[in-house]
C-alpha cells in the first residue's frame, strides 16, 4: 500500500470555472463596499438634479476648432 497521497487532477470542466467563480466573487465584494461606502458617504451633490438650472446655451463655445480661422 502506498503511503503517499495522490492528487487528482480538476476536471476539464471545473478548470475554466474556477477563474470564473473568483472573478464573480471579487466583483460582488467590490459592489458590496462600494455600495456600502456610498450608503454612509451619502449624497455627493444633492442640490444637483437632471433639468434643474438654466438650460445650456447654444452660441459660441469660444474654441474655435474647425471653423476654418
Amino acid at each position: 500500500m502506498n503511503l503517499r497521497t495522490t492528487r487528482r487532477q480538476p476536471s476539464a470542466a471545473a478548470v475554466p470555472r474556477a477563474p470564473a467563480a473568483g472573478f464573480t466573487a471579487l466583483l460582488l465584494v467590490l459592489f458590496t463596499l462600494a455600495f456600502a461606502t456610498g450608503s454612509v458617504v451619502g449624497p455627493v451633490a444633492p442640490a444637483l438634479h437632471p433639468g434643474s438650472g438654466a438650460p445650456a446655451t447654444g452660441g459660441d463655445s469660444g474654441h474655435g476648432h474647425g471653423t476654418g480661422r
